[in-house]
């Protein structure tokens, strides 16, 4: 199998998405609520990004995988470059995380779908939101910033909103109410009805906010009644 084949599938933003919930519920609920909230805008701003300047990929016929969309910035360098760039505030050893995003930032031109222009604004955004979210809550301005995104992006900002609102009253509710079990094998268990939950949003757009709010309070009233 080509190295940059298997580099880039690290890329994929539903690969971060998975782990969220295994990040909120053993590692740390605060540090994971930042998270998520931190990859889905980042995911804001790039469908925002891509949709607004519509800049072209590379021409099709020298693609060596799938890919769909505008060029401007590389989604998969973003994401990932978000998520280890957060991580790598908070513990320096995840900094070797962001060599990481570096090869998926540099297999996505290697592949041949995308431009080098693509895959450093991808990188820059990533920087920039993993920062934001790592040292400011955004979660109010997050849900302003999707809503008006709608003209540009469609219900694709209604899903992200639905998400960062749902989850967000959650999990506010969650850490006062309710308090995080000792139990490591609990937690594990509590991360997968999380995980069970939350993709209902991504297939059913309007449900996201239901999904949201259940797969964080759903999973936290749980440990409560359990620990």
């Amino acid at each position: 199998m080509n190295l940059w084949l298997l580099i880039t599938e690290f890329g994929n933003e539903k690969l971060y998405f998975a782990l969220i919930p295994f990040i909120y519920f053993i590692v740390d609920r605060k540090m994971g609520w930042r998270l998520f909230l931190a990859l889905l805008l980042s995911s804001l701003a790039v469908v925002a990004l891509k949709n607004f300047l519509k800049l072209p990929r590379p021409p099709k016929n020298l693609w060596k995988t799938s890919a769909e969309g505008y060029g401007f910035p590389s989604g998969h360098t973003a994401i990932s470059t978000t998520f280890w760039s957060f991580l790598a505030l908070r513990r320096k050893i995840f900094a070797i995380g962001l060599i990481l995003a570096v090869l998926i930032g540099i297999s996505r031109v290697m592949l041949e779908v995308h431009y080098v222009r693509d895959v450093v604004g991808g990188f820059l955004i990533g920087m920039l939101i993993g920062a934001l979210a790592y040292y400011i809550d955004v979660t109010i301005p997050a849900i302003m910033f999707a809503i008006s995104l709608y003209p540009i992006i469609g219900v694709t900002s209604l899903k992200i909103g639905g998400y960062i609102l749902g989850f967000g009253i959650a999990h506010r509710i969650s850490v006062e109410r309710f308090e995080a079990p000792e139990s490591i094998k609990l937690r594990l268990i509590l991360s997968f009805i999380s995980l069970a939950i939350l993709p209902l949003g991504f297939y059913y757009p309007l449900m996201s906010p239901i999904a949201g709010f259940l797969g964080c309070f759903v999973p936290n009233y749980i440990g409560e009644a359990l620990r």
